[in-house]
């Protein structure tokens, strides 16, 4: 070794970067070196400056056969970088190499975790596993891997596999906090709540300050209806860590079912950036439509982000966007389109596939779940909401009316349950009523009921046909895909009765009378709140059945009948 190198190498090792980088800089001999320029990435990483070191290696490796210490120190660079996929293939590299090399073995595994890390954030949760279980079979050790890789079962509804994987880590680790609360979670998606709960707090005894096991308590606590404790763990959350988003976004629905709408639809906006992110935020070239855009001659891009109630929700704000001279391009999902263009001729009204080409004329853009935060931020606001925002196909609707009308009935659609990610759980039970519940509704001689229930119901409706229970059915009507069949029949009806899922938004945007049950008063989202009247805020056609003491189907189910007459 030269005496520059042996002196650049000295400075390195007595942790003096800055001088050895000199040393070599200075050196005419270092730029046909490989060993210099490989010592010289070395001194620029250890001062941070990675992108240097990069090229340091680079410029190394184009000078002979690269060693696995090269591979290794070029790819803890592309990893200090986030660049996580070409660090593993230099870390491959490496090993291939020199299997024995130990530290280039234990850093393919911190990118592989780095890695499914990623795709857990992006939701692609099976790529997130692969990366997970190779980290392990490189260090069955890494608690932080095997606790991911619980999350992404956990994320793909593999409950009893992320349960294993959290009382491991809890097990070699009594003090992991961050392994209890999500055992917890994982106890909570099950209907566990009393064990979640348990759990939570064990956490927050190791560490009173965890975010995460706060908001988690915050939601069982919400989930008992316990709205006040609730929103004092979520704030204890945002104070332990203010960019706690998922507490903020917790704490934002809170405040608008309780219709704080100017403080809610704040925290909303807070939605992009949970983990995972309960929705995706889309990347434009135009500028975000804000509060000082109005009346400025734009046209508004206007696009889903989330499931087919919030987009048909949000856009009943588009009526009074209308009349205020606002001109846009409304993004929908296809099965919607006719639906709005009958009620809406004048609109331009488009499909995912066709919104790119859309919206290049247009100079703003918005989410639709964003409108609210400019157009709803009062309760008298919501004065405004339109009568109806879609139409159904008449002729569709008459024929069906035709074949499920009987003499002396009211048509009655009834729809009770509830589908959600297999991540959501506890959401789904709260929002879904057994069929069984409608049996006493069914025998009144004055009214038949009528299914509006997409998904796979027919054990259900089975069982509740061996209880004496009638139910009009169109056999030849795909209540899922064929939306505009399904707004007819919603038409054909006199009144829908109805639990929180898609039929409601439907029948509420139709303008069609409509009862939507749930239960204990507490909302299941949190467009269903009330005020004492009873009334739908979104949609003027609604009446909310609810009440503190109606705490099951039954009792909230008699109650409708009541609404319904006699």
């Amino acid at each position: 070794m030269s005496d520059v190198l042996a002196r650049a190498l000295a400075e390195l090792q007595a942790g003096r970067a800055a001088d050895a980088e000199a040393l070599l800089r200075a050196w005419p001999q270092t730029a046909g070196s490989a060993a210099a320029l490989q010592m010289l990435g070395a001194a620029l990483s250890a001062q941070g400056r990675d992108e240097a070191a990069l090229a340091a290696f680079e410029s190394a490796a184009a000078l002979q056969p690269p060693t696995p210490a090269l591979l290794h120190n070029r790819a803890q660079a592309l990893f200090r970088l986030g660049r996580h996929a070409d660090a593993m293939r230099g870390y491959r590299e490496a090993l291939h190499l020199d299997p024995g090399l130990a530290p280039a073995r234990a850093r393919l595994a911190e990118a592989l975790e780095a890695a499914g890390r990623e795709s857990y954030q992006a939701k692609r949760h099976g790529e997130a596993l692969a990366s997970f279980a190779e980290a392990l079979a490189l260090d069955p050790a890494r608690d932080g891997a095997r606790n991911a890789m619980g999350g992404a079962l956990a994320a793909l509804g593999r409950f009893d596999e992320a349960l294993e994987c959290f009382r491991a880590v809890s097990s070699r680790s009594p003090a992991n906090a961050d392994a209890i609360n999500n055992l917890g979670y994982v106890l909570q998606e099950r209907g566990e709540l009393a064990a979640a709960m348990r759990q939570f707090e064990r956490a927050l005894e190791i560490q009173p300050d965890h975010a995460g096991a706060l908001t988690n308590l915050g939601v069982a606590r919400q989930e008992e209806g316990r709205a006040e404790e609730a929103a004092a763990l979520y704030r204890r959350a945002l104070a332990a860590d203010p960019d706690a988003a998922g507490a903020g976004y917790n704490l934002a629905i809170l405040q608008l079912g309780a219709l704080q709408f100017a403080e809610g639809w704040e925290g909303n906006e807070l939605r992009y950036r949970t983990v995972p992110p309960i929705a995706t935020e889309r990347a434009f070239d135009i500028p975000r439509f804000g509060p000082d855009d109005w009346g400025r001659g734009h046209r508004i891009a206007l696009w889903g982000e989330q499931g087919i109630g919030d987009r048909i929700v949000y856009s009943t704000l588009l009526p009074e966007l209308e009349s205020r001279g606002e001109r846009f391009v409304l993004e929908t999902d296809a099965r919607l389109v006719a639906a709005y263009r009958r009620a809406h001729p004048q609109w331009t009204v488009v499909t995912r596939e066709e919104s790119q080409a859309a919206f290049a004329s247009c100079s703003r853009q918005l989410a639709l779940a964003s409108l609210p935060r400019l157009m709803r931020r009062s309760l008298e606001s919501f004065d405004r909401q339109p009568a109806s925002v879609l139409a159904a196909d008449p002729a569709r609707a008459a024929e069906f009316r035709a074949r499920l009308a009987a003499p002396g009935r009211r048509l009655v659609g009834i729809s009770w349950r509830s589908f959600q990610k297999s991540a959501r759980g506890a959401l789904q039970r709260r929002k879904s009523a057994p069929l069984a519940a409608f049996l006493a509704l069914s025998r009144r001689p004055n009214l038949r009921l009528v299914d509006l229930q997409y998904g796979d119901s027919a054990a259900e409706r089975a069982a509740f046909a061996s209880l004496g229970g009638e139910l009009a059915r169109l056999e030849d009507l795909d209540l899922f895909h064929d939306i505009d069949g399904v707004l007819a029949a919603i038409d054909a009806c006199d009144v829908v009765l109805t639990t929180s899922n898609v039929t409601a938004h439907l029948a509420g945007a139709l303008g069609k009378r409509t009862l939507l049950v749930y239960l204990a008063a507490r909302p299941p989202f949190h467009y269903w709140a009330t005020h004492a009247s009873g009334a739908g805020l979104w949609y003027p056609s609604m009446r909310i059945v609810t009440g503190p003491r109606i705490d099951t189907w039954e009792e909230a189910l008699q109650r409708a009948g009541e609404l319904l007459g006699a």
